[in-house]
């Protein structure tokens, strides 16, 4: 086995001196440069899935349907009578309220934000295939 490395060895050196060596041409790094120039990378511009006046028109809609909940309640509750106060120790006798306001305005962010985060995830898929 080593004696046909050596023999692969010696054959492969007489090839490689017959060949010589070969010099590019004088100009050859101009050349390279001037092919590799016009094949500059694109720049992707940065694009908000939402712009700032879809943000305006979603955050004025919250303002509105805040708005009108406080001030024109009907007096059901999606929630019923959940008391979340009962999930605290009582040892500390601490008791609060949140108004149904707040639980409304949390639950359509969360909404809006999973929305979000879904739209971007698609987006950024499609960016990676491109």
């Amino acid at each position: 086995m080593e004696e046909e490395n050596k023999q692969l060895d010696q054959f492969t050196k007489e090839i490689i001196q017959e060949a010589g060596l070969t010099n590019p041409s004088v100009d050859f790094l101009a050349n390279v440069m001037a092919e590799i120039a016009p094949e500059k990378a694109s720049e992707k511009v940065y694009k908000p899935l939402i712009s700032k006046v879809g943000w305006m028109l979603i955050s004025s809609l919250l303002l509105v349907f805040s708005f009108v909940l406080t001030r024109f309640s009907l007096g059901f509750s999606i929630l019923g009578d959940w008391d979340l106060s009962s999930l605290f120790v009582k040892k500390y006798d601490i008791t609060f309220s949140i108004p149904d306001t707040y639980v409304y305005c949390s639950v359509f962010l969360l909404i809006f934000v999973i929305i979000q985060i879904k739209m971007i995830g698609k987006q950024f898929d499609k960016s990676l295939r491109e």
